[in-house]
């Protein structure tokens, strides 16, 4: 479509100013996904075993560190091979060079929520790494390519509304959206079992509702 139509719908949305600083940057074309870090939008929260909350972000930073194509590398790459970023993944892993990421949080009090000029549960708004610095957690090496693609990756089924004891809900409205649609998305696309098939089943012994029917 033209460009004047998209700028016409985003300058009545302002809160897409700080997509268009990383869109029209350079970091706005990941080289590869070895190379791009990962960020989630959304504001969870960590209860610890006194039941204390903590908000919560988690991001993901690549160990190799990040790359970036310009519009006129995009074009010869992406031109060359559109499923370049997975063949170098794949390559990556099949000559033991295996991709590492850093998981990494910030933290904040909800006592703090209200003391600062942003919502840090809005999902346009990043939390200031000055005032919320980065602490590693924990890091994900992948190091393993999948032995059957479509038992292994086109049947994985995401959702936010899967959570581990520890980590919850925060009122963030597009979060509580998602915790929803995305189950119902899956159940679509998968059927009503899908928490039943290996990949999306827990390794550990478990209980669950779902029994025969549909899958």
């Amino acid at each position: 479509q033209e460009f004047w139509r998209v700028w016409d719908f985003f300058m009545t949305h302002p809160e897409s100013c700080h997509m268009f600083t990383f869109l029209l940057d350079d970091v706005g074309i990941p080289k590869d996904y070895r190379h791009m870090p990962g960020f989630g939008v959304h504001t969870f929260k960590l209860i610890n075993k006194q039941g204390k909350e903590t908000y919560v972000k988690f991001h993901w930073i690549p160990k190799c560190g990040e790359e970036s194509l310009m519009d006129e590398e995009a074009v010869i790459v992406g031109g060359t091979n559109h499923s370049h970023a997975t063949k170098d993944l794949y390559d990556a892993i099949d000559a033991g060079d295996y991709p590492e990421w850093t998981l990494a949080i910030q933290t904040m009090e909800l006592a703090d929520e209200d003391k600062f000029d942003f919502d840090p549960l809005d999902v346009t708004k990043t939390w200031p790494e000055d005032q919320f610095p980065l602490l590693e957690v924990g890091r994900m090496v992948l190091n393993k390519n999948c032995d059957n693609f479509f038992t292994e990756s086109e049947q994985l089924a995401f959702c936010p509304g899967l959570i581990i004891p520890g980590i919850y809900y925060s009122d963030d409205k597009m979060l509580q959206t998602r915790v929803f649609s995305y189950s119902d998305t899956q159940r679509h696309r998968l059927g009503a079992n899908y928490l039943q098939l290996p990949v999306n089943a827990p390794r550990c012994l478990y209980r669950e509702n779902h029994n025969e029917g549909f899958m």
